[in-house]
């Protein structure tokens, strides 16, 4: 038995060098867990009356990173299984919609806003176009991460929504835009895109679960216990440009299944006692049952105030202001609710003279925010130019 055994030895060595080898290769970098079941908004979204898109279908589990041989891979679980877009046409012209969701999946967007430095304010809270949220200036991020089915569409449409912003403070500017100055305003919109987005397109779907690569040159590290993430869930709706009214939207919609009264086919229903200015985000990231009805509702159409939609820290560290002192609670909240349209990038319909009422407290709020420390000097010169830019 011994001689025997001895021959095994080296094998029996060898596997479990390897399996060694493999879980030192794998990471575990961070997981967050979400409320099961609250995939209704703030609690009023009813999902469209079509079979692949039930509820539970959009309904968050999980969020997590792990750090592989090959790069740094996140991972979202949903409740169901993932809906498979082979086999399924679209409700326009009949189209496959394989041939034109091809990362594995087509219900669902998932963006991930990633704070690395965790000082209020410090960073962007401007969250997706067509998502009509905001993101909570304690979570202000520094990087975001959008997955989409249709990635390579989504980038360019978030392009050319910079370009019309560059365009308009230029002309604003100086009267008029000549060729060369569009040509560079171009490039600029792609280098912001590059710099604070990513859309994955190396993505794996597996039941009910879906990971997509993230390089941490992006990111700027390995994903850290220590950062801050913001993660919202929304229907994702890939004929949007083709249906009426939204050829050449406003604003981008980026694949946003809408919100509407009443219960159709290609929007989220609501009752038509429930406020049109509903947020379509499905589901946020959030372990406390109440915080995603509280933040999807904290909003005021009249003012420009969107919803303001906190982050989750693997650690529960929390934020500091930028002297890096702690947030008292007090600052902590006027950080969250005062800033309004001008920080959150997209405001919602309101009246013109509805938002000039709101001017003088806007500015008085942004000066207390400058006294308090709670905001940069460039920042509250880049807030106060948007604020008096409504006059």
């Amino acid at each position: 038995m011994l001689p025997r055994f001895s021959k095994l030895l080296p094998g029996l060595l060898a596997a479990l060098l390897a399996g060694t080898a493999a879980d030192a290769s794998e990471q575990k970098l961070f997981s967050l867990t979400d409320v099961k079941g609250d995939d209704n908004g703030s609690g009023v979204l009813i999902y469209p009356n079509r079979p692949d898109m039930q509820q539970g279908d959009l309904d968050l589990v999980r969020v997590s990173a792990e750090n592989r041989s090959d790069g740094v891979w996140f991972v979202v679980e949903m409740q169901q299984l993932i809906r498979d877009p082979a086999g399924m046409v679209t409700e326009l012209g009949q189209t496959p919609i394989a041939n034109i969701a091809r990362e594995g999946f087509y219900t669902f967007n998932v963006d991930i806003y990633v704070d690395t430095d965790r000082i209020a304010g410090s960073g962007r809270t401007g969250a997706i176009p067509g998502r009509s949220v905001s993101i909570d200036r304690n979570f202000a991020w520094e990087k975001c991460i959008v997955l989409t089915p249709r990635p390579g569409v989504a980038q360019t449409m978030l392009q050319i929504e910079f370009d019309k912003e560059f365009e308009a403070e230029l002309r604003a500017k100086q009267g008029k835009v000549s060729k060369d100055e569009v040509r560079e305003l171009q490039s600029r919109s792609e280098t912001r895109v590059n710099d604070l987005y990513f859309f994955p397109t190396k993505v794996r779907v597996s039941a009910r679960t879906v990971e997509f690569f993230v390089p941490s040159e992006f990111l700027g590290g390995l994903p850290s216990t220590k950062w801050g993430y913001t993660v919202l869930v929304t229907g994702a709706d890939l004929e949007q440009s083709g249906r009426s009214g939204q050829l050449t939207p406003a604003r981008p919609t980026m694949f946003t299944l809408p919100v509407a009264q009443g219960i159709s086919f290609s929007m989220f229903g609501i009752r038509s006692d429930t406020d049109r200015a509903t947020p379509p985000v499905v589901d946020i990231l959030a372990i406390d049952p109440d915080a995603q009805a509280q933040a999807l509702t904290n909003y005021d159409s009249v003012a420009g105030r969107l919803a303001a939609i906190p982050g989750m820290t693997p650690d529960g560290n929390v934020a500091v202001a930028p002297s890096g002192e702690v947030l008292t609670a007090e600052e902590a909240a006027r950080v969250e609710s005062t800033t309004g349209a001008a920080a959150a990038g997209e405001a919602a319909p309101a009246s013109g003279g509805a938002e000039k009422r709101t001017v003088p407290a806007r500015l008085r709020t942004l000066n207390q925010l400058l006294a308090d420390g709670l905001i940069t000097e460039a920042e509250y010169n880049e807030l106060r130019r948007k604020i008096l830019a409504e006059l």
